[in-house]
């Protein structure tokens, strides 16, 4: 901070003690004017102020442009004229510097034997990182709105779908809950992780943590372990939930037997996840009026939620569902890579 300078006569000895007192104790810069708006006083001003000399003999337009300075002379005359505490918060950008912002307090200098102030009083506080936090504030505000819309518009598509789709308010209910319950377990896996990439085998793990448990199958996680957008691991999620529900009714993890990979391999600007299930045994293939709304859900819903391309087939040999991830974004991308490949999922 610069040091104090004094202009013209003296201010009271008992106020400029005052004055210097909280300056001290409050970390605040003090402008003190006459009752002409002349600068008598400047103590403390910010380090990225203008000299203490080149405010004394312009004031604080020498510091801010001119739509600032003009609202803040505005503000003067108001105080000094017998209006309200006058409170401004004005931007400073120094030269080269990044954006600052400091609180302007106006009070007047009142003296009870004359008819109007003989002054005015002024103090300086740097609020830049209170408005950054208000800034950084907002924004999670705005994303957490933006993610609320998507997250109805999911509800509400499943909730028509498997509506549409149960033929009994019991199945109904059964499913539903599933699918929202899956919903709400990558969701705290994206909570957890700050919003940020949340890893393949996790959201694996959480998925099918309670179909596995009841099997005695150990489904085999493969090849890449790569970073997932929270866009990504919530729709991905979604469609490892449909494929693991299915095998649970159907399928290998049903019936305790057969072989369950699930494989991250590398594209050349993505990543492929593929769910593939061998049964003991042929399997008779569903007829198409036999199909739910899951097939849905895996082959148009995932897909164009992440903009990638989908084949979803099950046949004598057993199921096999690919996804190709195209170009992830930037927050998952440099975690396209291998780490551990070829590591058991433990239910």
């Amino acid at each position: 901070m610069k040091k104090a300078i004094m202009a013209g006569g003296r201010v009271e000895e008992n106020r400029t003690r005052t004055l210097l007192r909280g300056v001290r104790t409050a970390g605040l810069g003090v402008i003190y004017y006459d009752d002409m708006l002349k600068v008598r006083l400047v103590e403390n001003l910010p380090a990225s102020w203008p000299p203490a000399e080149t405010i004394l003999s312009r004031g604080v337009a020498a510091a801010f442009d001119q739509f600032t300075a003009e609202r803040i002379l505005a503000a003067k005359r108001e105080a000094l004229a017998g209006g309200p505490l006058q409170r401004i918060e004005a931007p400073l950008r120094p030269d080269g510097g990044d954006l600052e912002w400091f609180e302007i307090t106006l009070q007047p200098d009142v003296d009870d034997t004359a008819d109007r102030p003989r002054g005015l009083f002024a103090t300086v506080r740097d609020i830049t990182q209170t408005k950054r936090r208000e800034a950084a504030l907002h924004d999670l505000l705005f994303e957490v709105s933006h993610r609320s819309r998507n997250m109805l518009a999911i509800l509400q598509s499943i909730l028509g779908q498997t509506a549409a789709k149960a033929a009994s308010v019991a199945e109904f209910e059964d499913k539903f809950r599933g699918r929202i319950a899956s919903i709400a377990q990558s969701q705290d896996l994206i909570t957890y992780a700050n919003w940020q990439a949340v890893r393949f085998r996790r959201l694996v793990e959480t998925q099918l943590d309670a179909f596995a448990a009841e099997s005695g199958v150990t489904p085999q996680v493969e090849g890449l372990d790569p970073l997932l957008s929270p866009n990504a691991t919530l729709h991905l999620g979604l469609a490892l939930h449909e494929l693991a529900s299915n095998s649970a009714a159907f399928g290998v993890l049903g019936a305790g037997t057969g072989t369950l990979r699930l494989l991250a391999t590398p594209l050349p600007h993505g990543c492929r996840f593929e769910w593939i299930e061998i049964p003991p045994r042929p399997i008779a293939p569903p007829r198409d009026d036999a199909w739910g709304f899951g097939r849905t859900v895996l082959q148009n819903v995932v897909p164009r939620a992440l903009r990638a391309e989908a084949v979803y087939s099950i046949d004598a040999d057993g199921v096999h569902y690919a996804l190709d991830l195209i170009d992830p974004g930037e927050e998952a991308r440099e975690g396209w890579r291998s780490e551990t490949a070829g590591r058991q999922y433990q239910a």
